[in-house]
């Protein structure tokens, strides 16, 4: 019998409302959820809490990440600028699947305002069983080769 997979998890107080429906669902899934918080019904900052979630996902102490914030948008651009995360939005099946199956995206970010609860689940599910599809291997091997610059001009 394998070990659980953890799954690190937070949001901000846009997703009031859903978190305790997605952390279950996470359980029903059979999934150990690793809650790094959200603020209530303040309104909070959340690069904080990406960055909790991008530094367990980075460190491989999780199997993977969610993140939700109003968009989605947000949370995936603080995640992403910790080494070794690929933080992706997934706004709908397709997105999830992509995410995780092309670009080996190990943080999916979703939108509390732009998703239903059950719009939320399904794209996590998707998400988390999809497996990643080693033809795109060398494409993630540049964004890592990316990671390593010392600076990018852009």
């Amino acid at each position: 019998m394998g070990t659980v997979k953890k799954i690190a998890f937070a949001t901000d107080h846009t997703a009031i409302e859903i978190r305790e429906n997605v952390k279950n669902y996470l359980k029903d899934l059979g999934y150990e959820v690793i809650d790094f918080g959200f603020c209530g019904n303040d309104s909070c900052d959340y690069p904080d809490y990406a960055l909790k979630v991008a530094k367990a996902v980075a460190n491989n102490e999780v199997y993977k990440g969610v993140l939700i914030c109003g968009t989605g948008i947000g949370m995936s651009i603080a995640a992403n600028k910790v080494k070794g995360v690929i933080a992706a939005v997934c706004w709908d099946e397709d997105t999830a699947r992509f995410a995780a199956g092309h670009n080996c995206a190990n943080i999916m970010c979703l939108g509390s305002r732009t998703a239903t609860l059950s719009q939320v689940c399904d794209r996590i599910k998707i998400f988390l069983t999809t497996p990643f599809q080693e033809r795109h291997s060398k494409r993630i091997e540049k964004i890592k080769q990316i990671e390593k610059m010392e600076s990018c001009a852009c």
